[in-house]
């Protein structure tokens, strides 16, 4: 074995391979990392010490407890609102250093993303506090990711959202292999560097198999190097086939004679699609789907994978260690209590509880990449396929997809299944989006006046999905209104809340700069959320008399700062949820604040 970190393939077959990842750690080598693998998702900088963080302090003692290979993306302390001097801590020594104390020694690899994709949106927002410069962003990330002790690291990209504008995505591509090849020139002149996955992107399979046969043309000379698929995120779901298009796409780029020593992880798109990515060759994923199901008291069932409410079931009949050392009882017991942030009866916090569901929920995804593996060996991952999409849920677009381009895997199917629907290839009309839009792109005209005969201001977020009046959260509001008030709705002026443009009335949904725009708030961007803010504080100042009622229906941490700068300067102004659990997206969606909402609107709606 060679003095640097290499991949090696170890069993070729047909379909999926079997490999291993050969690491070094300060010259050390380490034991050979087995691939195809799965690893959690984790945060680790959460707090201003190693003492906090909910969830995630209970997911990572047993992670580092068991030496499980972890994934994490360095910037994922902006969800947790910390400061630089916070952060400054957290630079001080590795993560390994700083966890030994409290979880005891950890030896397995950690893979450090470098988080691109929290400054999609954000572009304008200043990192310096952290020591993150925008001239120097690719070195400073790769600083970064050096001092908190990776052993894996991906180079700094820049994702691509589905439907971006050509011009737009060539430069983010662009931006992304020159980031790519910077990093490989430092590494290069390291004495014992981390191993490099280079992030890749593109908008078709096309597009991507050009950006990977850049990549070689470029690093001839690089003896192993990683890839690591990007931007499948927002496709997951909705447009499973264009995942594995994309995925292929890779795979196709690959030079013949760099294919064994060339792996190859797809991020963010596990769970369901694990066993079929195993089978195309993609050698390694991540989940963070086993924390998102566990936050709503999910459980992964252990034969089916299908989520079961914790409260609603009679009993754990599964063998993962998780379960075998947690009791039902005790964690319903936990779970029924109304105490929140402090211990409950069972002298255990409840975070505690939804860590075991989390860690559950994972053993569950790794038992289904386990059982690909295993058919890998054995040469039978066609069978083992062909039985898992004729059982599994959710991978309709998946399995169709692999019938119309897998003819082994199409008879195969064609024995177990009397027919198979095709798939529908005619795409419904692709949103075009831009992230060139700023702040001055839309304004609220200066002789703009409300409609008459509203009488009722309700504000809610913007959403991903345009125009608003189409996307999700925004459809369940208006069902709930309509259902509430029927006719009485027409009394109320719905104005989103753009985090790029402050309020937007329904009236102007359609205009082109507020269809084509896309940017999610952070809540470190204090600079856009104070122009939000005063944005919302003139529209009211100009039309507030217009109103009865003024209310904003916000969860959110960002958006639920704008409005918190709004109530201060208007006390007639109503925010909603009174009292949410959590500052984010899920509590939008709970009944409890729905029903609230209603309420109050009811005092001003069913008097008419």
């Amino acid at each position: 074995m060679t003095d640097t970190s290499v991949y090696q393939t170890t069993v070729q077959r047909k379909a999926g391979r079997i490999g291993a990842l050969h690491l070094r750690r300060n010259g050390i080598a380490l034991p050979p990392l087995s691939t195809p693998i799965l690893y959690p998702v984790v945060a680790f900088m959460t707090s201003t010490n190693t003492n906090g963080g909910g969830i995630w302090k209970y997911l990572l003692k047993d992670v580092m407890k068991h030496n499980v290979p972890m994934l994490s993306q360095v910037l994922h302390f902006l969800d947790f609102n910390l400061t630089g001097n916070t952060i400054g801590y957290w630079r001080e020594k590795s993560m390994r250093e700083r966890y030994r104390d409290p979880n005891g020694p950890y030896d397995a690899p950690m893979f450090l993303d470098s988080g691109g994709f929290k400054l999609l949106y954000n572009t304008g927002i200043s990192l310096s506090e952290f020591g993150i410069h925008k001239e120097t962003a690719a070195d400073d990330i790769l600083d970064f990711q050096l001092t908190l002790g990776g052993d894996i690291i991906a180079s700094l990209d820049y994702p691509l959202p589905p439907g971006l504008v050509r011009s737009e995505a060539e430069t983010r591509m662009n931006r992304s292999l020159k980031n790519a090849f910077r990093v490989v020139e430092k590494l290069a002149e390291m004495e014992n560097p981390p191993y490099l996955y280079i992030c890749c992107h593109g908008q078709s399979r096309e597009d991507i198999q050009d950006y990977v046969m850049q990549v070689f043309e470029r690093l001839a000379d690089v003896p192993s190097f990683g890839l690591a698929v990007g931007s499948l995120v927002p496709l997951r779901g909705e447009n499973d086939s264009e995942v594995l298009s994309r995925i292929c796409g890779v795979l196709d780029a690959i030079p013949e004679s760099a294919r064994d020593r060339t792996p190859i992880h797809a991020f963010g798109v596990s769970g369901n699609l694990t066993p079929i990515l195993a089978y195309l060759g993609v050698d390694s994923l991540d989940s963070t789907s086993y924390v998102q199901a566990a936050r709503s008291q999910s459980y992964a069932h252990p034969d089916t994978q299908k989520k079961l409410k914790i409260l609603e079931l009679d009993s754990m009949e599964c063998t993962c260690r998780v379960c075998q050392e947690t009791s039902l009882e005790e964690m319903q017991q936990a779970f029924m209590e109304p105490k929140s942030y402090r211990r409950t009866s069972t002298g255990k916090y409840k975070s505690y509880y939804y860590a075991k569901i989390a860690l559950h929920n994972f053993e569950m995804e790794v038992k289904s990449l386990d059982n690909m593996v295993q058919a890998i060996e054995a040469d039978n991952s066609l069978e083992a396929l062909v039985n898992y999409a004729a059982k599994a849920r959710g991978v309709r677009e998946a399995v169709s997809w692999l019938v119309e381009n897998n003819h082994e895997f199409a008879a195969k199917m064609s024995k177990m299944v009397v027919s198979f629907p095709k798939r529908i290839t005619t795409q419904p009309t692709k949103q075009i989006l831009s992230l060139n839009y700023t702040p001055d792109s839309f304004s609220i005209p200066l002789d703009y006046q409300p409609p008459t005969e509203k009488r009722v201001l309700l504000t809610i977020p913007c959403a991903g999905k345009k125009p608003y009046s189409l996307s999700r959260t925004h459809s369940i509001v208006n069902d709930k209104l309509r259902s509430a008030f029927g006719e009485n709705q027409r009394f109320i002026h719905k104005i989103t809340l753009s985090g790029l443009y402050g309020p937007v009335p329904e009236e102007f949904e359609s205009e082109e700069a507020v269809v084509h725009y896309d940017f999610q708030l952070l809540p470190q961007n204090a600079a856009q959320i104070q122009l939000s803010a005063d944005r919302f504080n003139t529209y009211l100042n100009q039309h507030k008399t217009h109103y009865e009622l003024i209310i904003g229906y916000v969860t959110s941490r960002a958006y639920r700062k704008v409005l918190e700068l709004v109530e201060k300067q208007h006390q007639d102004f109503i925010l909603l949820p009174t009292k949410p659990k959590q500052k984010r997206l899920s509590e939008f969606f709970r009944h409890i604040h729905l029903d609230e909402l209603i309420e109050i609107l009811s005092n001003a709606l069913t008097a008419n």
